[in-house]
Formats: C-alpha cells, structure tokens, sequence
C-alpha cells in the first residue's frame, strides 16, 4: 500500500506548515489586540468650573498598563493633555494650559485603569479627549466628553427710560458657562417678547449676558428676568414691579411738562422765601438806623417850617414815639436829613423796589430812607 500523496511530497508539506505558522501568528496578534481595547464612559462627564475632575478610561478586558504607553490628547487640536510610559510622566509635550494641573491615577494601573485627574477647572477644560493606548503591536483609543458648567450671579434689573409709549427695562447677569439664555416672564409665567439679547466673555472664558424689554401698562404685577442654564438645568430668576404712574409718564411731553412744572414751583417758593428774609434784614436796617441820641446838627426851627414844637416833634420821632407821616411833606425831608449818627438820608422818588441801598421797610409818603451813610441817587 502506498504512501498518502501529500506525504510524497516534502516541499508541499513544508508551505502547508508555515501558512499554518502566519495563521497562528495573525490570531496572537488580534488577540493581543484586543486585550487592548480602550472603554471610555459612554457618557458625558460633568463638572463645575473651579472643582476637580477625573476622566474615566480603562481596558478591557482587565491588564497591567505600567509597561504601556499611556497618551492624554485634546481631540479638536491633537495637542497632549498628559503623557506615560514605562510607569514615567512625560512633561515635554505637554500643552501649557495643563501645566501642574494634570496626574494619572496610578493606584489603578495595574489593574489596566488609565483614568486622568484634572485640577482646577477652566472653561477653557470645556470640550473633548481621548484616551490613547500603545504598546509594541497595537495601538487603541477611547474618547470622553467633558462639559464644564458655571453659574452666574442673580440678574441686576434697571429702568432705561422711557421708549415707544412705555418703559424700557433692562436685565444683565455675569460669570456664566456656557452662554444660558435669558427669557422674561410676566406675574402669570408668560413670556413676554424682547430683542435678542447681547452677550460678552472676560478673560477667564466666563459669559455675560444682556437683555431689555419695553413694558406697557398691560403688562400687570411683577416683571421677572429669568437667565438659565441648559447644561445644568438650572436658572436664576429676579423681579421688578413697575407701578402705574411710570406709565402715566410714558409720553415724553408729559415729562417735560411736569419738570417744568416742579422747577416754576421750586422758583416761585424761593422767590417768596428771598423777599421775606430781605424785607426782615431791611427792617432791621431801618430800626438800627435812627438816632438814639444826641443833639440834631443844623435842625434849626426854621427847618422845620418855623413852627413851634417842630423840634419837640422831631426828637419824638427820633426817640421812635411819633411817625414820620405826622410831619408835612415838605418837612420830612429836612427831617431826614439832620439824624445825628453820620445816617444820610437823601430825597428819592420811590420807582420800585430796587435800588443801590437795602429795601425800603415801608414807603414814607414819596420818601424813602437810606441808612448807613449811603445815599440814593435821584
């Protein structure tokens, strides 16, 4: 009995061999890769700006990962994040934005858990990463989302005026991320229409974002500014009650009319307050400005008209006990100027009651006085 065919061939027998060698060593090779297969989350992480974060990713199914090469990247720019090998952090290539800011966990290496801890979270932390694996013969990847969130402060309400027959009010809140949206709201919870609002982001990549509405008097009880964030579900919320005379002031005329009604008012009181506190100070001029004693210089009877008693009269008058209109006309004159303290009084006809010298107190027949030795011009 002969030989089987393939065993009278030795040269077939030895390809069958090394075709069966490449099979075996293609087979070890996607077995170990798979061992390095790479599992991120699944999910999205969350995290507050300021607190610290990890990043989950480990292999499945379970290997030491001290002896492999374990790389951090940011996704959007292929830059490194963090960088391991051979149970060594490599800082060479690291982005500077993570500079002291990045460890690996190594509690779980041996255990294949490649998670990576950031500390103190910017907005700028905001985004994708993926977590690289490499050892001699493969090579996998995992990716994790990381959302950074911040929550502003209270909406600050304000009153900008007046504007298209109603009020303009405006709402602004600060240190927010991502960029919320900012709704207003009615005292029954509608919305009320609005133009788009306006936003700006400081240094540290924090939002602030503006709003306005012009609120007639429709619109009943307290208005509210609500500013909320979807990523977090979480809003803030502050309210202004505008009463109705706002309102009845809307119309800008009635604004001018009612200032200037104030400012006339204002005018005419102090107006009437200078007049009386000027008309006291001249009363006290004029009593302060008889003689209260002493001999008249140059009152002669003949001054006086010749008339006997006239210098009895004017002594009273100058004690204060007789009036000047008990005099004739043509002698209060010559009785106004004979006071014998330096006073002069000269004759003027009485236009108004301005003049160079202080108030007349009271009109004396056609005849004012002027005290303190200065003399009214004719």
């Amino acid at each position: 009995m002969g030989l089987p065919w393939c065993c009278s061939h030795p040269s077939l027998t030895g390809h069958a061999r090394g075709l069966l060698t490449s099979l075996v060593t293609l087979l070890l090779l996607r077995l170990g890769s798979a061992q390095l297969n790479v599992v991120g989350p699944g999910h999205p992480v969350t995290a507050t700006m300021g607190q610290d974060v990890v990043l989950p990713c480990h292999l499945s199914p379970q290997r030491d990962a001290r002896s492999l090469e374990v790389r951090w990247i940011r996704d959007s720019i292929s830059e490194t994040v963090h960088h391991y090998r051979n149970g060594e952090d490599l800082y060479g290539e690291q982005m500077g934005a993570y500079s002291g800011r990045t460890e690996l966990v190594r509690d779980g290496l041996s255990a294949g858990i490649l998670d990576l801890r950031i500390t103190g979270l910017r907005p700028s932390d905001d985004g994708l990463y993926v977590c690289t694996v490499r050892d001699a013969d493969a090579y996998e990847e995992a990716i994790v989302d990381l959302e950074v969130s911040a929550t502003g402060a209270d909406p600050h309400l304000s009153l900008g005026g007046y504007e298209a027959g109603g009020v303009r009010v405006l709402c602004r809140s600060a240190g927010w991320y991502p960029l919320p949206q900012l709704l207003w709201r009615d005292a029954r919870g509608q919305h009320l229409p609005s133009d788009p609002p306006t936003h700006s982001q400081d240094q540290e990549g924090l939002f602030e974002i503006e709003g306005a509405v012009i609120v007639t008097g429709s619109v009943e009880g307290p208005l509210s500014c609500v500013v909320r964030s979807s990523r977090l579900q979480q809003e803030q919320e502050s309210s202004l009650h505008i009463s109705a005379p706002f309102f009845h002031n809307a119309q800008p005329w009635m604004v001018a009319l009612a200032l200037v009604l104030v400012l006339l008012a204002v005018s005419i009181g102090l107006g009437v307050y200078l007049f009386r506190k000027q008309g006291k100070l001249a009363a006290q001029g004029w009593s302060g400005g008889r003689c209260s004693a002493g001999t008249p210089l140059g009152l002669e009877q003949g001054a006086l008209g010749g008339r006997p008693g006239s210098m009895a009269a004017a002594w009273g008058w100058w004690q204060g006990a007789a009036p000047l209109h008990m005099f004739p006309p043509s002698n209060q004159a010559a009785l106004l100027t004979t006071c014998s303290s330096a006073f002069v009084f000269q004759q003027h006809r009485v236009r108004s009651w301005e003049s160079p010298c202080s108030t007349c107190p009271q009109p004396l027949g056609k005849w004012c006085p002027c005290g303190r030795a200065r003399a009214w011009a004719r």
